[in-house]
């Protein structure tokens, strides 16, 4: 049986809040406890494979990217 993914909603809100606060991919990552080859691992899942866990995580990222562009250019 495969291991379980360590993409959780406690790990997603992490990575989310610190993408949005301007941190790198890999800085957040790092500071969720993950590396950053398994989070470029998901979103590339999530881009390509639209599983919906994975495919809601691009998506949560890609907007908390949005965000932190909002907060840095004051828009």
């Amino acid at each position: 049986m495969p291991r379980p993914s360590k993409l959780t909603p406690e790990i997603q809100q992490k990575i989310g809040d610190g993408v949005s606060f301007g941190l790198t991919y890999a800085l957040a990552a790092s500071a969720a406890g993950i590396t950053y080859q398994s989070l470029n691992s998901w979103l590339q899942r999530g881009q390509t494979e639209k599983l919906w866990k994975y495919n809601q995580f691009y998506k949560y990222i890609q907007n908390a990217t949005l965000m932190s562009l909002k907060h840095f250019w004051n828009v």
